[in-house]
């Protein structure tokens, strides 16, 4: 078996607050393979942001605090790696897209400035070599007129050509491991199908791996080879695309496919899981899930469900993974009906 790209082992964030900390991350182990897209996906809040940090060394100390965990690259300890040993790495071989480009672009420099100043602190390029680089990636990614894009300021651009900027930016060192988080929100459906696409064929020609964060599991459904769902800080179900959505183990997975619409089935309406994510500062006892789940027994009060296989690829942390038939409404996001 091909060895992982990256390995998440037992992964602990914490924010301390003036009363108790916060589990933001609790007890996460995660793998991407190379060349694979991996899905992240959770409602807001379940600690999905807060692991993709944590891999590329973003989130504050303080207030955060890594209680716990290794992330290994290629064998080496992230979270142990030397500062300046990993802002080499960190968008050389490791990139990141963020969900609002507006934030994390200058609003003093230009877009074309800005990739530039990246491929010459990665590749060592002098500054006429790095402008024609960044004008290519800028034609690669489908910014329209690359040569005046260049010198446009962020505020000029809209959301969509502030995306492919950050896109273009992720890619210019060619990296092994792309961190997608959440990089749809803030367009119109439009312009994410279009940056959806974008990132499938950029990711068939270069053969890197992405790490997809997002809560829309139609995304996940069209992107994604295999996928995590994260509740309340851990992975409660990993699983190949087609074995989650025909075969989900979890009541927290099939609650997420119930309450996605269905264009394709009009007459059924979308079913909201009942209740609110616990609050991480005072979890309740045993499964985090239950006091809002319909399968709930006594049990699930009393114990934290461990991950248990189920088949092949296939676990899921739930007392009766494997046991309970967890059905989707009308075979939702079934293997037929997924595009």
């Amino acid at each position: 078996m091909t060895a992982p790209l990256l390995s998440i082992e037992d992964l602990r964030i914490s924010f301390g607050t003036r009363t108790s900390d916060v589990r933001a991350v609790d007890g996460v182990d995660l793998e991407i393979f190379p060349g694979e897209v991996l899905g992240l996906v959770g409602e807001s809040g379940s600690g999905k942001s807060v692991t993709a940090r944590s891999i590329m060394r973003l989130v504050p100390m303080p207030p955060g605090k890594h209680v716990s965990g290794r992330i290994l690259f290629h064998g080496d300890d992230l979270a142990t790696l030397p500062e300046r040993a990993m802002e080499d790495l960190r968008g050389s071989r490791i990139a990141m897209i963020f969900q609002d480009p507006m934030t994390f672009l200058n609003p003093l420099f230009t877009a074309g400035e800005q990739v530039s100043e990246a491929i010459r602190r990665h590749q060592g390029l002098n500054r006429a070599a790095a402008r024609a680089e960044t004008i290519r990636l800028f034609r690669e990614v489908g910014i329209p007129s690359p040569e005046m894009r260049y010198a446009a300021y962020p505020h000029q651009l809209s959301g969509g050509l502030r995306q492919r900027v950050m896109i273009a930016m992720a890619l210019s060192s060619r990296p092994e491991l792309l961190i997608a988080d959440e990089p749809t929100t803030a367009l119109d459906v439009t312009i994410q199908a279009q940056i959806l696409a974008l990132l499938r064929d950029l990711q068939a020609e270069y053969g890197m791996s992405i790490l997809l964060i997002t809560h829309d599991l139609g995304v996940v459904a069209e992107m994604c080879d295999r996928a995590a769902v994260m509740y309340a800080g851990r992975i409660v179900e990993q699983a190949p695309i087609e074995t989650l959505f025909d075969d989900p183990q979890h009541p927290y997975s099939l609650g997420l496919m119930n309450a996605m619409p269905r264009p394709d089935l009009p007459h059924l309406a979308p079913q909201p899981i009942d209740g609110s994510p616990p609050d991480m500062a005072h979890p309740p006892p045993g499964c985090p899930f239950h006091p809002r789940c319909p399968y709930r027994e006594p049990v699930c009060a009393e114990h934290v469900p461990l991950m248990r296989a189920v088949a092949q690829g296939h676990g899921a942390a739930c007392h009766f993974a494997g046991v309970k038939r967890f059905e989707p409404v009308a075979s939702a996001f079934s293997t037929a009906a997924r595009p």
